[in-house]
């Protein structure tokens, strides 16, 4: 059943652009939280770090073979230029939440410091940069299976 998914492109675009949704959230919480004073919740963090490593990075990789193979001028329209500005904005965040994560974790376990909370302008400039990256990507999954389809 798996295999299958990951095999019909619209099918593994769906899912990536839901679970998305879901590893979005689970960031804002952990982030929010940790913002407000909660302690660290280190586990949700890193298990939606690996899912997204595991899951939405082996998407993004496909995507840019099928696209590299089939589109051999694939920043020649406006599509192919904002899938590349969210790709790249998108592999930014991934670095920049394994370098907070592994920062608030050594805050948290070291000292009992909510990471998040003492460093605000930093947390909210990756919120609002992680927003951009997410709703870039879903704008480009209904613009490419869902608006350009007709």
């Amino acid at each position: 059943m798996l295999s299958s998914l990951f095999a019909n492109p619209y099918n593994f675009s769906t899912f990536a652009a839901f679970s998305e949704l879901l590893v979005t959230t689970a960031v804002l919480t952990v982030i929010i939280s940790n913002l407000r004073g909660h302690p660290l919740r280190w586990k949700l963090l890193w298990g939606t770090l690996a899912f997204e490593l595991l899951v939405n990075v082996s998407y993004m990789v496909s995507r840019t073979m099928v696209i590299a193979q089939y589109d051999p001028q694939p920043l020649d329209n406006w599509l192919g230029l904002f899938g590349m500005l969210h790709g790249l904005l998108s592999l930014l965040m991934l670095v920049g939440l394994i370098v907070l994560a592994l920062l608030a974790t050594r805050a948290f376990f070291r000292q009992g410091q909510a990471y998040f909370q003492q460093h605000r302008g930093l947390s909210y400039l990756f919120i609002t940069l992680w927003l951009i990256s997410v709703g870039s990507g879903e704008i480009l999954y209904l613009v490419v299976w869902h608006l350009s389809a007709g």
